[in-house]
């Protein structure tokens, strides 16, 4: 799972556009969105005829490799807790310190069961970390 950003595009669709494919990737927008849908036969034709939009895609695709290196790290080296951490402070720096997720939503992205959120999230509390609400949480960790 990631986030885009305004003037972002998802490398994935890009990928599957220029391959003339359907994406099996699932969008889920989780604030108001106003997104621009560029019809497919431009991609290609974009692509050799403008550089900014050549260079574009590239970064798009070199940011999404460097995040996906750095999710497998945290997979593949970190414990529950530091890959929650992590998580939680993505989730902050880009929507701030209200954290409007379930502890199912958490542990869906995380690939784990709710009940180990739940257990982490109050481990987090008692540490003084969070101040949990029902269905969100404040970060106050600093």
């Amino acid at each position: 799972m990631y986030h885009l950003n305004p003037g972002e595009a998802c490398a994935v669709t890009l990928g599957c556009n220029y391959h003339h494919e359907q994406s099996q990737v699932l969008a889920k927008a989780v604030t108001d969105i106003q997104y621009l849908a560029i019809p497919i036969e431009f991609m290609e034709k974009w692509l050799n005829e403008f550089k900014s939009w050549h260079y574009f895609v590239i970064k798009t695709y070199r940011s999404r490799y460097e995040e996906l290196l750095k999710t497998i790290n945290e997979i593949a080296f970190k414990n529950m807790d530091e890959r929650l951490e992590f998580y939680i402070l993505k989730y902050v720096k880009q929507f701030g310190a209200i954290v409007n997720l379930t502890h199912q939503d958490i542990a869906n992205d995380l690939n784990t069961s709710r009940e180990v959120i739940s257990r982490l999230l109050k481990k987090m509390e008692h540490n003084g970390w969070i101040v949990m609400n029902r269905n969100s949480f404040d970060w106050i960790k600093k």
